[in-house]
């Protein structure tokens, strides 16, 4: 089993993605209250997904009205149940349900699961001054993607451009992606620097996503390399730690 995404060690949602099968219709999410109150829980969607701002930082997305109506599954997708209340070191199964409409092609769809949880009996009573109290609320929010392939699917990244400039002891690498296919690009980017004999000085990697043109980031350290000439090299893998390998679109353009 995947590893488990935590709320503030409260609230556990496993796995960290939902994949909605694309012959049953059907996807689960797994909740576990960690906690020793019930909580109550709500399911929610919210159709986005991870964009980028002009250096290359992530940024969310939940205001691209064209990408909605070609790739939403908000308005087929239903979470079963919506709202219940999970008792202290319980878990419940959600099932995320997708219901095809009569004209919806082929593709891949996505939206983002929010799991809203909060204490039953989420009250605090706090005092302020002398017969004055406040009562505080605590409310635990986790997003995560959501994903329904229907039909045959490709996808494929276009590097357009790579940029890197030495920040201090970082090498700053940004790439000028372009998706490719009618599946979003979900893996890893993988930075090497390699001197003049093929040894590699430098390296590390990031799980990183392109559903459409996006500047993608990533650091390299280099503290340690001496003052030289280097081959830098990137390379973008589907695959990443906490995604399982059947469940992801594998680049083929």
């Amino acid at each position: 089993m995947l590893s488990y995404t935590v709320l503030h060690a409260q609230l556990a949602i496993s796995p960290p993605y939902v994949t909605v099968d694309g012959k049953s219709g059907v996807g689960n999410i797994y909740i576990t209250n960690n906690s020793d109150q019930s909580q109550e829980v709500e399911i929610s969607f919210a159709f986005g997904y991870p964009a980028s701002d002009s250096a290359g930082n992530l940024v969310m997305n939940y205001t691209d009205s064209v990408a909605y109506k070609k790739y939403a599954m908000d308005p087929v997708v239903r979470a079963f149940p919506r709202t219940f209340i999970l008792p202290a070191n319980q878990q419940r199964t959600v099932r995320v349900q997708v219901k095809p409409s009569s004209g919806m092609k082929d593709g891949f769809y996505f939206t983002r699961a929010k799991i809203l949880a909060k204490p039953q009996t989420a009250d605090v009573a706090k005092p302020i001054a002398e017969g004055i109290t406040t009562k505080i609320n605590f409310n635990f929010e986790q997003v995560i993607p959501a994903f329904y392939k229907r039909g045959k699917v490709t996808t494929g990244l276009k590097i357009e451009k790579i940029d890197a400039t030495q920040k201090d002891t970082s090498l700053v690498i940004i790439a000028h992606l372009d998706r490719l296919g009618e599946a979003p690009f979900i893996g890893s980017m993988i930075a090497k620097l390699s001197d003049s004999k093929g040894k590699v000085v430098a390296t590390t990697q990031s799980s990183t996503t392109a559903y459409f043109k996006v500047l993608r980031r990533l650091d390299l350290n280099v503290a340690k390399v001496p003052s030289g000439s280097y081959k830098l090299e990137l390379t973008f893998e589907t695959k990443r730690g906490d995604m399982a390998a059947a469940d992801l679109v594998r680049l083929s353009l």
